[in-house]
């Protein structure tokens, strides 16, 4: 009963703000990941997300195997600070478009301590399925300041619990 009464409260406040809701796709939720197309994941490894949207950012909460990871992203020109599971900090960023949410990230990191520092760039775009119960997030990370720029695509699937 909670998320009706939620999602109504938010339509609400956008109708408020003036803003039609066809324009802002409501994310917020809990997700588990339930299929991969791209890197292999740990065989018993269960991945979480939980997604709170607010009219002026996205706070993502990413468990593995119970290890939570929280980010807030900020829908408009300013960045936010964004912190990997392995501990680097970059600068993050949304942008709310008609049918999907994009979710930036740029980490500055050292893989190990004889690497060179690398930047590492990763674009999320979130669709949600028309029932609402299905999110799909085509993830791509590559490295713009490397001397070997590598784009690695996949994409994950997550259901609504």
């Amino acid at each position: 009963m909670k998320r009706p009464i939620r999602a109504f409260v938010f339509l609400f406040l956008l109708f408020a703000a003036g803003i039609s809701a066809a324009d802002k796709p409501y994310f917020s939720g809990s997700y588990t990941l339930t299929g991969v197309s791209g890197p292999k994941y740990e065989k018993g490894t269960i991945q979480k997300l939980r997604v709170v949207q607010t009219g002026s950012s996205v706070e993502v909460t990413q468990t593995i195997s119970g290890h939570p990871n929280v980010n807030t992203y900020p829908l408009s020109d300013k960045e936010g600070v964004y912190e990997s599971p392995g501990g680097a900090k970059g600068t993050c960023k949304a942008q709310s478009k008609k049918n999907e949410l994009v979710l930036d990230s740029v980490v500055t990191t050292r893989p190990d301590v004889t690497s060179p520092i690398v930047q590492i760039h990763t674009k999320q775009k979130w669709q949600l399925s028309r029932d609402l119960k299905t999110l799909t997030i085509r993830n791509t990370v590559d490295s713009p300041q490397s001397a070997i720029n590598i784009i690695e695509p996949w994409t994950e699937i997550y259901t609504r619990d």
